[in-house]
């Protein structure tokens, strides 16, 4: 076991983990070949469960044949959010994190976090804008924080890889209360994040391009992009 937070492990069934985990029931919000991830509770508590099951020969060598390294568990994901945690960047709680197994096709591991509860993901805050716009301040006060967030992240060497507004959660009370001091983005979802002592160039251009394409359609403006282009470079449009 590489970590156990202690109230999480007076509460889960005594065991084997990895057996306990895989077979946990919830709702699955993703499962793909070697790989899924539940939601499940336990003791009036919610939290998501990710099993890596292994990942198969022919996915290794199609990623090295690509010139990319293949992720083969959860190891990669806890790697991530622990440098998340040394920028200051609010992301997922960790409880559980383990891996076994020497042969890197069928190495298992686990990574459970805590839910993020009472949370909206931006992709669902934002859709409604074209018909229902937001305030100048709220619309605002996201383009700043997206725009800090983004630039620690690759200043700190991190592309997250899969840099889309649904990875984003906002509390649900901020969206009734945009005045509020507490207004905090979580990072999710860096399953696949590559981390860097230095970011090139394509790395950088992957993730704003992702992200601009998951916000074309909640009706932002030429002057919200140059806003942003200011925020996130730190200097002036010329």
């Amino acid at each position: 076991m590489k970590y156990l937070r202690k109230d999480f492990a007076r509460e889960i069934p005594e065991g084997d983990l990895f057996h306990i985990l895989q077979s946990m029931q919830g709702k699955v919000y993703r499962e793909v070949k070697g790989r899924k991830t539940l939601q499940f509770r336990l003791n009036d508590k919610s939290y998501f469960v990710k099993n890596h099951l292994g990942v198969g020969w022919s996915e290794i060598l199609k990623n090295l044949f690509q010139l990319r390294m293949p992720i083969l568990g959860a190891e990669n994901e806890w790697r991530a959010i622990k440098k998340l945690e040394s920028l200051d960047i609010a992301t997922m709680t960790i409880v559980a994190y383990a891996d076994k197994g020497w042969n890197p096709a069928r190495r298992q591991s686990f990574i459970v976090t805590e839910d993020l509860e009472d949370t909206v993901s931006l992709e669902d805050y934002c859709k409604g804008w074209p018909s229902n716009p937001p305030t100048f301040a709220m619309k605002h006060k996201l383009l700043r924080e997206i725009a800090r967030i983004s630039r620690t992240l690759h200043r700190g060497g991190i592309c997250h890889r899969d840099f889309y507004l649904c990875h984003f959660l906002m509390p649900n009370k901020a969206t009734r209360n945009e005045n509020q001091s507490d207004f905090i983005l979580s990072v999710i979802d860096l399953h696949r994040a590559l981390i860097k002592k230095a970011l090139g160039k394509r790395w950088l251009v992957k993730d704003i391009s992702g992200l601009l394409y998951s916000a074309m359609d909640i009706g932002l403006t030429k002057r919200d992009y140059f806003r942003f282009m200011k925020l996130y470079d730190g200097g002036s449009l010329r």
